[in-house]
């Protein structure tokens, strides 16, 4: 069939002759308009476009990838289970709710998309657009046309830097972070000089300056969260990929790690979430620090509990329209949201991802699943592609898995016949 040789066909883009593959047009069309669209959401743009055009992109969004999917797979038994997939998801969120279905259809349709693509190729791609919606806000602000001014709350300045709230602008730029060191450094899968070989690094002056973007956005925005993991990010790539020193390596107790990493973050969010009292110094603590996520989760998970298949949730972020309610917490959130089988599989999703990271020796990976396993006790980025790239390493990662299993075998074939030629 001729619809097999899309994934193969190839265009020029310039002199020196780099080629991208007819999928790779279709993705990265899908994904910029979707990044386009998703930063207008969060800007003051928003009024000059509006909600119903960002919606019709969202769904146009969805069907490139939907078309990019059934036109590059190679087999029709592919094709097949993406479009039952998809038409099943539909079903259920036509019949049940479009508002908990959506989200899923749309990180399927996305997710599945990014198959047969390089992973490093779609940070670079979510890199440049990004830091350019990224700074078209900023700098607008910074030349004065804003409607956002700067406010104080409790003795808090905060500048929303022209996005809709005041924590969004530090958000968005630690995918850009995130993204700026991963596409800087090479990952050694070949595991040569005990695991640590010589490769491609982030310099030095960019490590400086990703460092001083953050501390900025902290003092003009003050949102503590967001500044401490993206410090612990920079600082464990400095001791693990700058310094060399084997803190994530492939032996048993960091792949032990790498597999209950986000399972383990998971428990302890619930578990200190269906504890909380208030009295309690420690928790109460916490909940500060957390700007009182932990008793929101507390709030929410005995207004709603844990169901298989999810629940409806009712947040309100307008304080003059009743009490302020709203589930920060990944974890939390979509447990609650999405229901428990939806969650575990979540939960499973990103620990094939560390531990692949892991096992293959890419510590910059490593580093960022484990940045975003703990930042989700306090967040919610794990089915927001325009705020965490890492969501499309899946395939990436199986792909690390198969070629360890095969260069396994091989050894073992290599021993095996070692033992044979010298029994000979």
């Amino acid at each position: 069939m001729i619809v097999n040789n899309y994934q193969q066909a190839k265009v020029r883009l310039d002199h020196e002759g780099i080629r991208v593959s007819f999928g790779e047009i279709l993705f990265f069309t899908g994904l910029v308009l979707w990044l386009i669209q998703f930063y207008i959401s969060r800007t003051i743009f928003l009024e000059l476009f509006g909600d119903k055009i960002l919606t019709v992109t969202r769904y146009f969004c969805m069907l490139i990838f939907f078309v990019k999917i059934v036109l590059t797979e190679t087999t029709l038994h592919k094709r097949a289970a993406a479009v039952f997939i998809t038409a099943a998801a539909v079903f259920i969120v036509v019949q049940e709710n479009i508002n908990t279905g959506m989200p899923l259809i749309q990180v399927l349709l996305m997710v599945y998309g990014a198959r047969n693509i390089s992973f490093r190729r779609i940070c670079k791609v979510s890199l440049a657009a990004c830091t350019v919606l990224w700074l078209i806000p900023v700098l607008t602000y910074s030349v004065g046309y804003n409607e956002l001014e700067r406010s104080e709350i409790n003795g808090r300045v905060r500048e929303y830097l022209n996005f809709v709230f005041v924590t969004f602008g530090a958000i968005n730029f630690m995918n850009i972070l995130f993204c700026t060191f991963y596409v800087f450094t090479e990952p050694d899968r070949a595991g040569r000089n005990g695991g640590i070989a010589q490769r491609k690094t982030v310099p030095w002056p960019l490590i400086i300056l990703m460092s001083a973007i953050t501390v900025w956005l902290y003092m003009v925005t003050d949102t503590s969260l967001p500044f401490a993991i993206c410090m612990l990010f920079i600082a464990l790539y400095v001791i693990v990929v700058k310094f060399r020193i084997p803190f994530i390596r492939n032996n048993v107790p960091c792949r032990i790690l790498a597999a209950t990493f986000f399972p383990m973050a998971a428990f302890i969010t619930y578990y200190v979430s269906s504890i909380y009292d208030s009295k309690v110094k420690w928790m109460s603590k916490l909940n500060s620090f957390s700007h009182k996520r932990v008793a929101l989760s507390k709030q929410g998970l005995d207004t709603y509990g844990l169901h298989l298949f999810g629940t409806q949730i009712k947040e309100n972020t307008d304080s003059t329209k009743g009490a302020y309610f709203y589930l920060d917490s990944a974890y939390i959130k979509d447990m609650i949201y999405f229901g428990l089988i939806v969650f575990a599989m979540i939960l499973v999703f990103y620990t094939i991802i560390l531990y692949a990271s892991v096992v293959e020796n890419d510590r910059t990976l490593a580093i960022w699943m484990i940045s975003i396993a703990l930042y989700s006790m306090f967040n919610n980025l794990l089915l927001l592609p325009a705020e965490n790239a890492s969501m499309f390493g899946i395939w990436y990662a199986l792909d690390l898995l198969k070629w360890h299993r095969k260069k396994g075998r091989l050894q073992c074939t290599g021993i095996k016949r070692k033992k044979i030629e010298h029994a000979a």
